[in-house]
């Protein structure tokens, strides 16, 4: 990018340069308008500076903790020769790990290094009110430890520590002005240490630094308890190999991560690991990890959980993604949605919503109904929900083309980076899909063969992920690998029971989540005819309040 350029910019230059990243930008993607492209060259112009202050504000010595907490992230040739911030800028850019769209390496390596008050300073940067939300854990607790580790040593320790491995490392490295992390690089490299491998260093520590020992017996218990799940999660990878019946356990939690030096959220997932043909949604999991900055926070019994605002002169926008005809692809159309959609609509308007509805929708009209949401101006109202009902796959919904669109995707056009107007504000989606082909059934079996009055599934290969974020539900309809159910003349298990269930507790001040642990309970207790066929709803959120919708001034009659 142009700011890596040494000396003096001419501005005339700059225009240049810009004139033709727009012009490339708007050329070679049909679905970007020449504004949007001036718009997102901007935005990428306005990043790199905010690269260039936050490089400016850095000392060396920073700039190489930061390269030793992403020595997992960039190969050991490439990070040897960063001396400043802007050439590791560079590389993580190179590689997909920074950008104007994702910043949150940035944010999570600032705050690692603890440099709240240039974060702060940030704050006022447009990427950063976009994305302070945004936070993914890409330095591992392992490289944290190490970096925690070295900031509570001291150079009399670090001596000593030198002294006990002279024997072990080379002397002329060891004689050298060797910083502590540069020594953890150098144990690295000999197998002297490594994340299971912390036996040496803590014998090390123990004859040091007695204190410290404790906390890296802590970190190896965390990891034997965890068992490896939450690298799994991190790297998209199903743990889980043997094929049983029993059901996932549904993990719903909000987490929480000081990136701002004040407290946000965030939401890690597990992605399928099989292609299986059927209506497959997303196998996600929430991951439940609670950092504490600080130990002086004063502590309250019972603390009352605050609520989302809802008194907005609009309660805002619903949109209906309703997918029925999949003849074109040849998949079976979806008997008995419109009864689905309809029931919503009553639902919502009842709720105060303007509802919008789509039928039909192939891969892209999905895409381009929720960036015609993001486009709208959220200002003053209260949030926005999205309802799809549709075949679905491990990694997200089908359209009616048979293409897949990701919840990634699904859940990035309504973040408050594209649409600002929705920052804290929940941003609900209830999902009616498949997340995998397998049938949950009652204990007992018995066969029946399939008629018209059975139930039938919603189900179509499994790939993508969920962002990190806060303030999002996703109401999904099943739990991992398995089946939705859909009956022909009544609709979804699921959507009926959730507007069944909305229309009777709203009026008694229920919140959200109270009101899908009752749909849970609902859905759980259904079956076909034959007593065969189960299904078990699961939701999963990083709200940080409680969602409760204001009591309508009328009753609806129930179906």
């Amino acid at each position: 990018m142009w700011f890596r350029q040494e000396g003096e910019v001419n501005i005339s230059v700059l225009l240049t340069l810009k004139e033709m990243l727009v012009y490339h930008l708007y050329a070679n993607n049909s679905i970007v308008s020449y504004s949007r492209a001036s718009f997102l060259c901007e935005q990428e112009m306005e990043f790199q500076q905010v690269l260039l202050r936050v490089q400016e504000s850095l000392t060396g010595d920073e700039v190489q903790d930061m390269v030793f907490l992403c020595s997992d992230l960039l190969s050991p040739k490439d990070l040897s020769t960063v001396t400043l911030g802007r050439q590791l800028f560079s590389l993580l850019e190179n590689r997909d790990l920074l950008s104007s769209e994702d910043p949150s390496l940035l944010l999570e390596l600032l705050r690692i290094i603890k440099r709240n008050s240039l974060l702060r300073n940030l704050h006022s940067d447009a990427f950063t009110q976009a994305n302070s939300m945004l936070y993914a854990q890409r330095i591992s607790p392992y490289r944290q430890l190490l970096y925690e580790l070295s900031e509570s040593i001291c150079d009399q320790d670090l001596k000593n520590i030198k002294f006990l491995l002279i024997k072990t490392l080379p002397r002329k490295k060891l004689e050298k002005d060797m910083t502590l992390l540069q020594l953890f690089l150098e144990m690295e490299k000999e197998d002297l240490l490594g994340e299971d491998n912390l036996d040496v260093l803590k014998d090390i520590i123990a004859s040091i630094h007695p204190g410290l020992e404790k906390r890296i017996i802590q970190y190896k218990t965390e990891s034997c308890e965890f068992g490896g799940r939450v690298i799994a999660q991190e790297i998209g990878i199903n743990s889980s190999k043997s094929d049983t019946t029993a059901l996932p356990s549904p993990l719903t939690s909000v987490s929480s991560v000081d990136a701002m030096g004040e407290q946000v959220d965030r939401l890690s997932l597990t992605e399928g690991a099989t292609g299986i043909s059927g209506d497959h949604s997303q196998h996600s999991e929430f991951n439940s990890v609670f950092e504490e900055e600080s130990t002086d926070l004063p502590v309250t019994e019972n603390p009352e959980i605050q609520q989302y605002k809802m008194k907005g002169d609009r309660r805002g926008v619903c949109v209906i993604i309703n997918n029925y005809d999949f003849g074109a692809c040849r998949m079976k159309n979806r008997e008995g949605t419109d009864i689905d959609k309809n029931r919503l609509e009553v639902v919502f308007q009842w709720l105060g919503f303007e509802v919008l509805a789509e039928q039909d929708c192939d891969r892209m009209r999905i895409l381009q109904v929720l960036r015609d949401l993001a486009a709208r101006d959220h200002t003053l109202a209260d949030c926005v929900v999205c309802c799809v009902l549709s075949h679905g796959r491990e990694d997200g919904v089908v359209g009616v083309d048979g293409k897949t669109v990701t919840f990634k995707e699904l859940i990035e056009t309504l973040s408050p980076y594209q649409c600002s107007s929705l920052y804290q504000k929940p941003k609900l989606f209830f999902i009616q899909a498949c997340r995998g082909t397998r049938e949950q059934r009652a204990v007992f079996s018995q066969n029946f063969l399939e008629d018209e009055d059975m139930p039938v599934s919603d189900a179509a290969v499994p790939r993508d992920s969920i962002p990190e974020a806060a303030d999002y539900l996703l109401a999904m309809s099943t739990v991992p690998s398995y089946v939705s159910f859909r009956e022909k003349e009544k609709g979804s298990w699921f959507i009926q029971s959730l507007c069944h269930n909305l229309q009777q507790l709203v009026p008694r001040g229920t919140d959200l989540l109270s009101i899908l642990t009752q749909v849970n309970s609902d859905v759980s207790k259904k079956t076909d005819r034959s007593g065969l066929k189960k299904q078990m709803p699961q939701p999963e959120f990083t709200l940080t309040k409680r969602v409760v919708f204001p009591v309508p001034k009328t009753r609806l009659p129930l179906p």
